[in-house]
């Protein structure tokens, strides 16, 4: 089984993440997974130029015509819709988040390029009203416990969100759909189109991008109910009136087959809990060695919000701020940077900051800046060199700005788990006061 995650992060040896600029052909696949509200982003810094994409033979995507070394984004979009038409016609398998679908006015020689201008629908249908409708809740009550998709909609329903529905009295969705889950209020939420020998499967997406373990639970029920899927549509259905030709004993196997399965549904329940909440605490582990925006920054900004402080804007692709809220002292603005590396922290962080912090003075609120580094990161922490290299010292004390590891975060997350908040107050003063490298107590 091959999936291709287009916009969802999927940590799994079967799973390909890309982008849908730089993934291979989608027909390549048996089973594809899409954010679509990150292909709306895609679409607007290419059109933009906010932002650069190429594709995976290296052309770059641009919003104009097809050059020697270019490709245009609407015939980009374009071979897409046609390698998702391939796709579903052998029998593979689209699963979708569902957004309210936007059109996107600007790419050039694509007149009505919208967010699902990629997705074939169901003769009849099209990814709009009457059939898709803006909607938005966090209440979702599977109802076809038996669909490939059921499962993994019961363990993770408490986190998803909606933020479309789709109308299944619209005219043509009883033929082609079949309804997996609804809303409180009975809105279809979760929904499967059928398009020949494919099948589209629409889900509620993560009300927020799971993190640490988290991220593998959801990876890991995403993956077995696509591999369920695969594996019902492998073969044929029975037919209906199969169940008048019963046999001796039979009922009484497939009795105790689904208490068993019912046994399992609940264990595997149970056991995404545990793990859910051994990750809650492991995930702070991950400033000792991790890197990367998910990797390393997504902690930090984790220990940061449990030792006090607000995270604004709270989207890990967004640079951060730090809002802390003190008696006597107003409120107090930090401008967070993180970097990490297998050697001793470099320059890079400290030009991102540096240009924030320019481009806060010149708008006239001047901030403070904090870099928290984990360098020499695969080395035992109580073993490591200096973590950073000495240019780094030298601009921090000229900037005024504080570099802490991520060693010393980790530390006192660990004085707050212990209720130690004497501890955590010096900390959380000591990152806003200190000019240059935070020293050890």
């Amino acid at each position: 089984m091959r999936i291709l995650s287009l916009g969802v992060p999927l940590p799994g040896a079967p799973v390909d993440n890309h982008t849908f600029a730089n993934a291979p052909a989608f027909f390549d696949y048996d089973a594809i997974v899409v954010d679509p509200y990150a292909l709306s982003q895609l679409i607007e810094e290419v059109v933009t130029s906010t932002a650069e994409h190429a594709t995976c033979s290296g052309e770059r995507v641009v919003n104009g015509a097809t050059g020697p070394e270019t490709v245009g984004l609407g015939e980009l979009l374009r071979d897409r819709q046609d390698e998702t038409a391939r796709l579903l016609a052998r029998g593979g398998l689209v699963v979708c988040f569902a957004y309210p679908n936007v059109v996107h006015h600007r790419v050039a020689g694509f007149s009505g390029c919208d967010r699902y201008c990629w997705l074939p629908a169901p003769a009849g249908l099209r990814y709009g009203e009457p059939l898709l409708r803006r909607g938005g809740g966090s209440e979702i009550i599977p109802v076809e416990h038996d669909h490939a998709f059921g499962p993994f909609i019961g363990q993770m329903r408490n986190k998803l969100s909606y933020h479309a529905y789709f109308a299944d009295d619209a005219p043509g969705f009883a033929g082609a759909g079949r309804v997996i889950a609804r809303s409180a209020g009975g809105a279809a939420v979760a929904v499967e189109l059928t398009l020949g020998e494919g099948r589209i499967v629409f889900l509620p997406p993560a009300a927020r991008p799971p993190t640490g373990e988290a991220r593998y639970a959801f990876s890991n029920g995403l993956q077995e109910a696509i591999r369920h899927a695969l594996r019902q549509a492998s073969r044929s259905a029975a037919p209906a009136w199969l169940s008048e030709y019963g046999l001796p004993g039979l009922s009484d196997r497939i009795a105790a087959r689904d208490a068993v399965r019912t046994q399992v549904e609940e264990s595997t329940a149970a056991l995404v809990e545990r793990e859910e909440a051994v990750g809650e605490l492991d995930r702070f582990r991950s400033l000792l060695w991790q890197e990367g925006r998910s990797g390393l920054e997504q902690p930090v900004r984790d220990a940061l919000a449990l030792l006090g402080f607000r995270i604004v804007p709270q989207e890990i692709d967004t640079p951060a701020q730090l809002h802390l809220e003190a008696k006597g002292k107003g409120r107090r603005v930090a401008l967070l940077e993180v970097e990490a590396g297998v050697q001793a922290a470099g320059m890079d962080g400290h030009y991102r900051l540096r240009r924030r912090l320019e481009e806060a003075i010149a708008a006239g609120s001047p901030k403070r800046g904090l870099l928290f580094i984990n360098g020499h990161r695969t080395q035992t922490p109580s073993e490591r060199p200096a973590q950073y290299e000495d240019a780094l010292r030298v601009a921090a004390e000229s900037l005024r700005y504080c570099i802490a590891t991520t060693e010393q975060l980790f530390h006192a997350v660990r004085a707050s788990l212990a209720g130690d908040e004497a501890t955590v107050a010096a900390f959380r003063e000591r990152l806003l006061t200190t000019e240059g490298v935070l020293q050890e107590d």
